[in-house]
């Protein structure tokens, strides 16, 4: 029997190139046949993490996981949110990651600033990328965060291009309800201060190509908090 409220999605990056029966092996066979404990004959839903859905149904589990493909399916994906994100105090990134995976952000872009820099940020990409698999299967979502490298600020305003809607996020600016119910159709970025916040000239870079300054609250929030709250405030927009 399945764990109590386990999630039973797993995620194959191949998932479109499998027709018949497909062999699941590595983490997300550890996890079908040690965590949710599936059986032969049980259903269990897998994605690519890129819109495609399939049904499987369980044959065979051990080391590896032997399942046929029943039905496929893709979930369209609604208007998405880019997170830019400066370096939280300490050893925060993982909890944030986590989090703006089962909020369903698209793409968390870790941004490098004048007074804070992500430390190892390259090095630790492959850790956020498996804690982004494993916010996919608690959300049973079919979409998996992207993440990211790191990047300059500079770099990432510079390779701003289309149209959209861009927000910096300060206990100043404009209501978010405000700044939602204005927004144009296109490309989504917030962008989140580190831990010392941005300077003025970044935020006179970023006022200049276009972010609109949007309060989060009352408060000033630390750059987690700050960006799971940007992310709560859009995942209920979007779906409400």
């Amino acid at each position: 029997m399945a764990a109590d409220g386990a999630p039973s999605v797993v995620r194959i990056a191949s998932l479109a190139g499998h027709d018949g029966e497909i062999v699941i092996a590595g983490e997300e066979a550890h996890y079908l046949a040690r965590v949710v404990r599936v059986r032969v004959g049980e259903r269990v839903t897998a994605t690519d993490g890129r819109g495609a859905l399939a049904t499987l149904e369980v044959l065979e589990t051990g080391a590896s996981v032997r399942a046929r493909v029943l039905d496929r399916g893709r979930q369209e994906r609604p208007a998405t949110l880019e997170l830019w994100c400066g370096a939280p105090e300490g050893d925060r990134a993982d909890w944030l990651i986590e989090k703006l995976g089962e909020l369903g952000v698209a793409a968390f872009v870790p941004v490098q600033c004048e007074r804070v820099r992500w430390e190892r940020a390259g090095a630790k990409r492959e850790r956020w990328e498996r804690l982004a698999t494993a916010a996919l299967r608690q959300s049973r979502s079919a979409w998996q965060l992207e993440v990211r490298p790191p990047v300059a600020l500079a770099d990432a305003v510079r390779e701003l291009a289309g149209p959209g809607s861009r927000w910096v996020c300060r206990p100043d600016g404009a209501p978010w309800a405000e700044a939602r119910h204005g927004a144009l159709p296109g490309r989504f970025v917030a962008a989140i201060g580190p831990s010392s916040g941005f300077t003025d000239g970044e935020l006179k870079l970023l006022a200049d190509s276009g972010f609109a300054s949007v309060a989060l609250g009352r408060s000033r929030l630390r750059t987690e908090t700050a960006a799971i709250t940007m992310a709560a405030l859009w995942a209920a927009a979007d779906n409400g």
